[in-house]
């Protein structure tokens, strides 16, 4: 009874060891893609403010360069996130939502963006197939949405992601939605690009929720058993 006692024992404290540190893995990661690693960014997290300073050449084209903090995930999602202030150096600078297939500068992705101006002040882009080229829909809700606080929002369903802004939170202007076929799993999470300068851009409230069910940021185990909220993981 006692040898039993123990195995089970054992095996509830390797499931919780397993589970805890699967979880705590899945914290926001952030590199620099493609021409940004010329010029290094950077991403910070404190208290649930995320500043994220990148460089690049654009998101645009075949191919891009910026600063990306992102997590990988599978299925539909809606991705949220509140614009505290921004300093974007030229008017094709940007930031926003990104979705993409993968770390390559060529990979299929779309987002919904703030620019320094261009496009209307907000847009949504994309690039439909690995190493083709970019589209974008403008002046869907244009304003200087650079220069105040506001909220973005991402959103997947099968293949389609749809763009929105919105100056509280709660009324959303909608930037029109695109079909782009990628496989899962994919990446998400918040891109900053100087446009050949380095933009810094200041964030709170990144949320990721997949059928109503937050996924990110979350409660999450560590390894020694501790819990730990995941703002401020940020593996680079």
């Amino acid at each position: 009874m006692a040898e039993r006692f123990f195995l089970l024992s054992l095996s509830i404290l390797v499931l919780t060891f397993v589970v805890g540190y699967g979880a705590y893995a899945q914290g926001l990661e952030s590199i620099d893609i493609g021409a940004a690693a010329d010029n290094p960014g950077s991403t910070e997290v404190a208290g649930g403010v995320y500043t994220v300073n990148g460089s690049g050449s654009d998101i645009w084209e075949s191919a891009d360069g910026f600063r990306f903090a992102y997590i990988k995930l599978s299925g539909n999602f809606e991705a949220v996130v509140h614009q505290i202030s921004t300093e974007l150096p030229s008017e094709w600078a940007k930031h926003g939502i990104h979705a993409r297939q993968s770390m390559d500068p060529g990979a299929a992705n779309a987002q919904a963006i703030i620019t320094g101006g261009g496009g209307g002040g907000c847009q949504i882009t994309w690039r439909d197939v690995d190493g083709g080229a970019s589209s974008e829909f403008m002046d869907s809700a244009p304003g200087p949405w650079k220069d105040i606080e506001c909220w973005l929002r991402l959103t997947r369903e099968g293949d389609d992601l749809h763009g929105y802004i919105s100056e509280d939170g709660e009324n959303w202007q909608d930037l029109n939605f695109t079909t782009v076929v990628m496989s899962d799993p994919v990446l998400v999470g918040l891109a900053v690009c100087g446009y050949g300068s380095m933009a810094t851009v200041v964030y709170d409230n990144f949320i990721i929720t997949q059928n109503g069910r937050e996924v990110f940021p979350y409660m999450a185990v560590e390894p020694e058993g501790k819990l730990s909220v995941m703002w401020g993981k940020v593996k680079s």
